[in-house]
Parts: structure tokens; sequence; C-alpha cells
């Protein structure tokens, strides 16, 4: 790539600076975020690193939570739960050492008010800043990346800490009197209930993935190949306005698509690619980003175009479960309820299949054992899990995961949790079998 095209993007990489938050709105979730962890200091790191491959930059989403900066590479931010106040520190020159570009924000008072910080200094102060705080035991809570593994063996860290990132090491190793303590769970769940500007991203987001999924049916057919529909479903991202997918879509075709298999494409550089077969099924799981927010959304699709006999009953079958299920979701629902719901439907149709797969499927994903994959998730800047009953405010996925005769079966909507039930945001995606057929026509 040429040097001149590289500053080019990088100018206007660094004069960009849009935070979809009001200050006041950001300044509260730090608020929250002190009084969940009074006893210590919650350090959040800005992304540090770059991907010339990738569409743009995108931000650590804890981190942009807190702070709404979407460009500012290789922050911290420290919210004290003891004193209350959050803390920002930044480099005082851009990461590229060129004085002519402009970082989103600068260290000093005016960058204070403007983003409602109490401290915005150069990251220099960040020694002081612990070493006083270091002097008695005291915690550190940090969220740990889930999509990441040790960069070194354990046994080159010593006895002092022995937790990823190596950042937290290098603080650990300094002042021995911090505790650790990831707190990634707890962030998601501070997260989860959402607010008037956070929901209509969310709402974009959704109806951006309906458009990628229905491109993604029609692009299944025999001989394809994984990475064409992918091609068409990230397109139509793009051509509903989105900011491209919020996660590399999953087009995943017979023994590709069950689990954990799919786990593996986070670690492949082919992304698990082939052709698609006539008679397998397809796990079209798809995301739209919409402001840093995410849509997930995915039915499953056959190649051919037609299910088989079995598919055809197998599928429909877990097609009405998903939907008792679903009837489930309201303010105060917990993950085990929506089970039951799921299993009870399930068991109704024991005696009326025809098929043998069918039967057999509803003997074992009706014992959840057999179901591990199956899940209730969180859908925000991140999908998280849960914590209790659902609360109302709130987006969650659906999305029962589950597989017989080595072909996987999977469904999932987006919905917004309310009091009295849950509002499908991503409506108007077939769901049956002859549904989905139709819909691969057009």
């Amino acid at each position: 790539m040429p040097l001149k095209f590289v500053t080019c993007v990088i100018v206007v990489f660094a004069s960009l600076c849009a935070s979809s938050a009001q200050t006041s709105e950001l300044r509260e979730r730090r608020n929250r975020a002190a009084a969940a962890f009074p006893d210590g200091i919650l350090l959040l790191h800005a992304r540090s690193s770059f991907d010339l491959a990738a569409d743009g930059f995108r931000q650590d989403p804890i981190f942009y939570y807190y702070t709404g900066l979407e460009n500012t590479v290789g922050a911290l931010l420290a919210i004290d739960g003891r004193s209350r106040e959050s803390w920002l520190f930044l480099q005082s020159q851009d990461p590229f050492g060129d004085p002519g570009l402009r970082p989103e924000v600068s260290p000093g008072p005016n960058s204070a008010r403007q983003l409602e910080i109490d401290h915005v200094v150069d990251w220099g102060e960040l020694e002081p800043f612990l070493a006083s705080r270091a002097s008695s035991p005291a915690r550190l809570y940090y969220s740990r990346n889930r999509f990441s593994l040790d960069e070194v063996p354990v046994a080159f860290l010593g006895n002092e800490a022995t937790v990823e990132p190596l950042w937290l090491n290098i603080i650990k190793r300094r002042w021995p009197a911090f505790v650790l303590t990831n707190v990634g769970p707890a962030l998601s769940d501070l997260m989860a209930v959402q607010s008037a500007t956070e929901v209509k991203s969310v709402r974009a987001a959704a109806s951006a993935t309906v458009a990628a999924v229905k491109a993604g049916m029609r692009a299944i057919k025999p001989g394809a190949s994984q990475r064409s529909v992918e091609v068409e479903v990230t397109n139509a991202c793009w051509e509903a306005g989105a900011h491209g997918p919020s996660f590399w879509p999953w087009a995943l075709a017979g023994e590709n698509g069950v689990f954990p298999k799919p786990w593996l494409t986070l670690s492949r550089y082919d992304h698990l690619d082939s052709a698609m077969k006539a008679g397998d099924l397809v796990r079209l799981d798809v995301g739209c980003e919409w402001e840093h927010y995410s849509g997930d959304l995915g039915r499953t699709v056959p190649v051919s175009g037609h299910y088989t006999p079995e598919q055809r009953e197998t599928w429909n079958v877990f097609v009405s479960a998903y939907l008792a299920g679903a009837k489930v979701l309201r303010e105060g629902a917990t993950v085990d309820q929506v089970f039951d719901a799921w299993r009870t439907e399930l068991l109704k149709h024991r005696s009326s299949v025809k098929t043998v797969a069918a039967r057999r499927a509803i003997e074992q994903w009706s014992d959840r054992k057999n179901v591990p994959f199956w899940q209730v998730h969180t859908m925000n800047l991140e999908a998280g899990l849960p914590k209790g009953g659902l609360r109302a405010g709130t987006t969650i996925d659906f999305e029962p995961i589950a597989s017989i005769d080595g072909q996987g079966y999977y469904l999932e909507d987006m919905y917004w949790i309310t009091k009295d039930g849950a509002e499908n945001l991503t409506p108007n995606v077939p769901y049956t079998a002859e549904e989905i057929e139709a819909a691969m026509k057009h």
C-alpha cells in the first residue's frame, strides 16, 4: 500500500470525532460503574492495535460505552470507586509521530470539560496515579477479552500475576498490593438496559440485519462457496446504511454448522470456507453494525432450496418450539423458564411426527444436557449473558442451537424486553420450511 495513501487514511481517521451518546449520559454511566465497584478502580483500555485489512478502526466496546470516543487509540480510562472520579490517560502526541495529525482528544482541562471527565491527562501521569493508590491492598477491576489467549506461557509471568492482558501484569508486578479482578460479566450486566439513544441504534442495526439475512438466503445454492454468501451478506449491510457487519457472517454448511465447530472460524484463515452441497443445511448467522451497535439474526437454510422430508419435519418442530419459547420472553422471565416452554412444545409433537429423525431430535433436544449451546444472550455493543430474570429495556437474542444426524439446526431473532412481553426487532423474516423455501426463490 503506498505510503501517501496510508497517510491520507490516517489524516481522515484522526479528524473524526463522533460520539453517539450525550456527555451527560456518558457521565451517568461512569457514575454507575463507580457505585458498582466502590472499593477499587475500574481500569479500561482503548484498543491499541490497527488492522489494515479492516474497513475501519473498531474501538473496544466497553471503553467506547464509558467515553463515547470511537477513534482514540491506546488510552486508559480509570473510574475510581472510592473518590467517584474518572481519569482519562492519553498520549500527548498522536501514535504516528506526526504533529500534523491531531488526535480525537488531547490532554487538558478543555477536553475534561468537553467530555465531562474529571481529569483528562497525559498518560505519563498514570504511574503516580497508581502509586498513590497502591500503598495498601486495593482492587483493580478490568475486563478480559473473551477472544484472546495468553501471549506467553504462564510460567513467564511469575507468581505475582497470571492474567491476560500483559499490561495488567506489569502493573501487578510494579505494585503487588493491587488485587486484579476480572469483571467482564458484571460490566455486561451494567450495559444491558439501554437508553433511548442506544435503542435507536439497535433498531437500525436490526433492520439492516433483516435485509442482510434475506440477501444471504438468496445467495445459497449448491456449488456456492461460503465466502460468496458472506460477500452478499456484507454488501447488503452496507446497502442498508449500516457500517458493514457487526461480526463476520457465518454461512456454515453441513458439518461446519454443527457446534462447537463454528468457533474454529475465529482461528482459521479460510473461515472454514467450502463449496455447499445439496442436501446440507446452512447456519446463516448475520449481524450488521449501526453506530457501533450490533445486530444478530439467523436461520437454518437448505442448500438445495428445499428441505428433505426429514429436515422439513424436524425444522418445523424446531420452529414451533422456538415460537413457544419466545412467548415467554418478558421482564422477570428466566432462561430456565424459556427452555421449559421450548421443551414442553417439543414434547407435544412426539406422538404426531412421522419421520425417525424428527422423533430422535425431540427426544434428544428436550434434555438440556444434549443442547449445551442453546442460549439466550443480550445484544448491545457486544453480546453478553443475562443475569437473573430478564429486564425491561434490554435487547436479547433467543438462540436455540442443536444438531441431529450431522446437521445443525439454529434460529435467532432480536427482541426488546418489556414488562408485558417482547417486541421482535427483526420481523418479516421467514420461519417455517415452506416460508424459507419461498424466500430463497426471490
